[in-house]
């Protein structure tokens, strides 16, 4: 039945996969962004927000991780369709139900389905095509439905369509239906034709293997770092610029999406005219950036250096990922690669809960804290990388040189 079905529609099992991850990114782009202002909307205060968002993440991470260690020897398909519908029913809930508790459970097994389906999209995709054009594909879609989710309900939030206001509820119940649909079309993904017992190795061994380098715990333990520093500055990013900066919610939403098109750019341009530019002299360099700018928006009070300061957090923080990530994941083992991209999706969710959470408390000290903060956890990151070695084998002048 599902062959017919694609057969009619004339599209392969890549592009069902890839269809699928448009109707999900978009779902996540709209909630993800939303749900820190529909908590507001029924009267949660910033720092409830924060620790509601942040537990969710940290518990999400613990609990993520341990179900797709025991998931490796379920089929991938069913693992990332369990996490499509669970999200849509935990979504489903928060749209009719207003008890705390409630409300603070369905967070977190919709934060806990978002990381899980991240951590099994990529394996799905691989084993239909193991290129290195699927991954490029599937950041590009990922990207632009995200980006397409903000921008659409962000534009829409407070028209009247019909007769009703177009709300936050609005946005959860187009999550919802974006959601179901995905799951729909999964279910015309026929995994069995790909599907081979998968030669993943004992969990001890995995890890024996993972950890026997210093480099893996320094580049875990450097990642971890550096999303407590982006959790603090963009955890609760959508009030930031709505109650802090005192942004529109549209306004507020064009502004996200100017952010990533232009870190899109920057990303672009890095990689074609950086190539000769050494991995630790541009980490140095990006970090030492944004290290420059939080102190600069901190020490002035400007809101105009706040604005340029989530600005260059933005660009540089994706020029870094695209630009050192893969030095260190090319280096594990290929049998070690499902486990160790586990165990990293569990050290970011972990570190961005964290970085939520402080932002919280630093917001209720002064909104100005929470660059500070970021700053020191930047510098931090920057102090890691010189001990995971080489800085010295450049120097400054060389890194000058480079530029």
């Amino acid at each position: 039945m599902e062959e017919k079905i694609k057969k009619f529609c004339n599209i392969n099992d890549e592009n069902v996969l890839m269809i699928v991850l448009a109707f999900i990114s978009f779902s996540i782009g709209i909630w993800s962004n939303y749900r820190q202002l529909w908590l507001k909307s029924i009267g949660f205060d910033v720092v409830s927000i924060s620790r509601i968002l942040s537990v969710a993440l940290i518990c999400s991470a613990i609990i993520s991780f341990v179900i797709s260690i025991f998931s490796t020897k379920v089929k991938i398909k069913s693992v990332t369709l369990m996490c499509i519908i669970f999200r849509a029913i935990a979504l489903s809930i928060l749209l009719v139900n207003r008890n705390t508790y409630i409300i603070k459970i369905c967070m977190l097994l919709s934060i806990m389905c978002d990381v899980m389906f991240s951590i099994s999209y990529y394996p799905l995709l691989s084993i239909v095509n193991k290129g290195e054009s699927a991954y490029r594909k599937q950041n590009l879609i990922s990207y632009l439905a995200k980006d397409t989710g903000i921008i659409s309900c962000g534009l829409l939030i407070g028209i009247t369509i019909g007769n009703r206001i177009f709300d936050y509820n609005s946005c959860l119940f187009i999550a919802i239906i974006s959601s179901l649909m995905g799951a729909f079309i999964l279910i015309l993904f026929n995994q069995n034709k790909y599907y081979k017992k998968r030669n993943v190795l004992p969990i001890k061994k995995a890890l024996k293997n993972l950890y026997k380098s210093k480099i893996n715990n320094y580049f875990l333990f450097t990642q971890l770092i550096m999303n407590i520093s982006y959790g603090i500055v963009f955890g609760i990013m959508m009030l930031i610029l709505t109650n802090y900066i005192n942004f529109s919610v549209s306004v507020a939403s064009i502004f996200i999406i100017v952010c990533n098109l232009l870190g899109s750019i920057a990303c672009s341009l890095f990689i074609k005219h950086g190539k000769d530019l050494s991995n630790y002299a541009s980490i140095f360099i990006k970090y030492g950036t944004r290290v420059l700018i939080y102190l600069i928006a901190f020490l002035t009070n400007n809101i105009v250096f706040f604005v340029i300061a989530i600005i260059v957090a933005h660009i540089t923080g994706r020029i870094l990922d695209d630009k050192i990530n893969g030095v260190y994941v090319r280096k594990i083992d290929t049998n070690s690669q499902f486990l160790f991209g586990n165990i990293r999706y569990f050290v970011l969710s972990l570190g961005e809960g964290i970085g939520t959470y402080l932002a919280g408390y630093l917001i209720q000290i002064s909104f100005r804290s929470i660059f500070l903060g970021a700053a020191v956890f930047t510098i931090l990151q920057i102090i890691l990388f010189v001990n995971l070695g080489k800085i010295k084998e450049w120097g400054i002048w060389k890194l000058i040189k480079n530029i």
